[in-house]
């Protein structure tokens, strides 16, 4: 399970949330949030099902509901939630063109972004920190924040 859903189950677990949550929401909130959570924990597990494969995943609505679809060399894999019935045969006119690499992430091209920068940069964190003492130097009164 991803970050969120690990964080959204601690919520969920902690009486005083689900207290909170009733009183403040009604009795029909909590019923949401459970399927909000199981919505995010499916996205979460057919991402790292199609980063598994070296695949790609979509989001497609079969039977009237909405499923996260891992895709191969443009064929359906599998679905979360599972379909019943045939999958290739329910999707054969969805539109590929749609279809997500899990590298293609904002989160994962960030994280990728940030650890070939502080890969490549020279001196790191030495650098930044000589940055900042210069800085302090030249604040007047010379403190942790220049001001009094």
């Amino acid at each position: 399970m991803g970050p969120w859903s690990v964080w959204l189950w601690r919520l969920l677990r902690n009486k005083r949330f689900r207290s909170w949550l009733l009183a403040t929401a009604g009795p029909r909130a909590l019923a949401l949030f459970l399927l909000y959570v199981e919505r995010v924990r499916n996205r979460q597990i057919a991402i790292g099902e199609a980063d598994q494969i070296d695949g790609m995943f979509s989001a497609a609505i079969v039977d009237g509901q909405r499923h996260v679809i891992v895709w191969k060399d443009g064929e359906p894999i599998s679905a979360y939630p599972p379909v019943a019935g045939d999958l290739a045969k329910k999707l054969r006119a969805h539109a590929r063109r749609d279809l997500t690499r899990p590298h293609d992430l904002p989160t994962r091209r960030a994280r990728r972004w940030l650890a070939h920068q502080a890969g490549t940069a020279r001196g790191g964190a030495e650098r930044v920190g000589a940055g900042v003492r210069d800085v302090r130097r030249r604040l007047p009164g010379g403190g942790r924040t220049g001001a009094r």
